[in-house]
């Protein structure tokens, strides 16, 4: 499947060096390489927004990983199965619900919204509107959303934002998306534009300073190549955002090291006169 694509060499998403150093994480023809400027950890060639488009979308990936790690690793892969119950012991923190504690309604962005279900699960004072580079998951969102009052772009995501009208957006959900996008500051610049002054984005990544993916290494579940493309710590989703024009703040007891994700809330900071 992999000699299908047509991977990009790529520099630093974070500062734009290019002198990586390999973490040895990856596996061929997949490098994971650390910022020898800045520190962030990425993977130095990715697949191309084409492939991305119609051969290589999130949800054929995830099918694909997913058979990878059984026949890599079948007793972690089975014990992992016959315990998922852990997982609803305890009430698990959502993008949704946070822009919800957020935000009392209005109009919403969800950016890689796959097939829209995050968007259409918020409350009917708040009309979804998606960007998703799947051409397939993009129509499905499209006819969703367009029932209550949005729409869903099929294009790369800061090609797609650039189609709405600046200021537009009250809020905006980026939920298991940055780890997948091969030119993040450049969305979160093009959020910015569409965000209104007030509104608020509620970001969800893999947490690569959690101690679990200093433990599993290559076998950690935030690392899944090829279309994890990006590993944010939050330090360093926190400098990205940052530049990007944006104030940071992150929920209480969410980026600890032994979370595997964490959450950040963005709010578009006051332009200098």
């Amino acid at each position: 499947m992999t000699a299908e694509l047509r991977p990009i060499e790529r520099a630093c998403p974070n500062c734009g060096a290019n002198a990586p150093r390999d973490l040895g994480l990856g596996r061929t023809p997949w490098t994971i390489g650390e910022c020898g400027a800045c520190g962030f950890a990425y993977l130095t060639a990715a697949a191309s927004y084409a492939d991305l488009s119609d051969f290589y979308s999130w949800d054929k990936a995830i099918v694909l990983e997913a058979k990878r790690r059984k026949t890599a690793q079948p007793a972690v892969q089975w014990l992992d199965q016959k315990t998922r119950w852990r997982l609803h012991l305890f009430p698990r923190p959502e993008t949704r619900t946070f822009l919800q504690a957020l935000l009392p309604g209005g109009k919403v962005v969800d950016i890689g919204c796959g097939s829209g279900k995050q968007g259409l699960a918020l409350p009917d004072l708040y009309t979804p509107f998606g960007v998703e580079i799947s051409r397939s998951l993009a129509e499905e969102a499209d006819a969703a959303f367009a029932v209550r009052g949005g729409s869903c772009r099929h294009a790369p995501s800061s090609e797609g934002l650039g189609q709405f009208d600046a200021y537009m957006f009250d809020g905006a959900m980026l939920n298991s998306y940055l780890e997948h996008e091969t030119e993040p500051l450049a969305v979160l610049r093009a959020l910015r534009r569409v965000l209104k002054p007030e509104g608020v984005a509620v970001v969800k990544v893999p947490n690569f300073a959690s101690w679990n993916a200093a433990l599993m290494k290559q076998n950690w579940c935030g690392i899944r190549l090829p279309d994890h493309v990006n590993y944010f710590t939050p330090s360093l989703l926190a400098a990205m955002s940052e530049a990007a024009g944006f104030t940071v703040d992150f929920p209480r007891l969410t980026n600890l090291p032994t979370n595997d994700n964490f959450w950040a809330f963005l709010r578009p900071a006051p332009v200098q006169a």
